[in-house]
């Protein structure tokens, strides 16, 4: 299976130190859950300022822990919430994307473990 994780970046960012590694992945792992209830929860009311405001935070996030495919859909949930156009994908387009997320954390604690 294709790994959904690339790890330059962060491995890049922190030297290469296993422990500041760890310290940023278990971050990202407290972080993201609570960030994809809230996207869920933002559109389930309708609420596109609140998600894009959101996807907003978590982008960095993403593109961090290197989630392959994941930096793309948070763009565009992003700007399709920030423009209002073309709503109706965004139910699909975060179901994807917290596919991804759940995977990757998958990946992300193995790599820690």
């Amino acid at each position: 299976m294709e790994r959904l994780t690339d790890m330059t970046f962060l491995n890049s960012f922190t030297g290469g130190s296993p422990e500041k590694v760890k310290k940023y992945v278990n971050m990202f792992l407290t972080y993201c859950p609570g960030q994809l209830s809230a996207m869920r929860d933002h559109l389930a009311t309708s609420d596109l300022d609140q998600l894009r405001a959101v996807a907003h935070a978590l982008k960095p996030q993403i593109t961090y822990m290197g989630i392959k495919g994941g930096e793309g859909l948070i763009k565009e949930i992003e700007r399709l919430a920030a423009s209002v156009t073309d709503t109706e994908k965004l139910p699909e387009m975060l179901g994807n994307f917290t596919d991804i997320c759940e995977k990757a954390m998958v990946e992300l604690k193995n790599e820690i473990a």
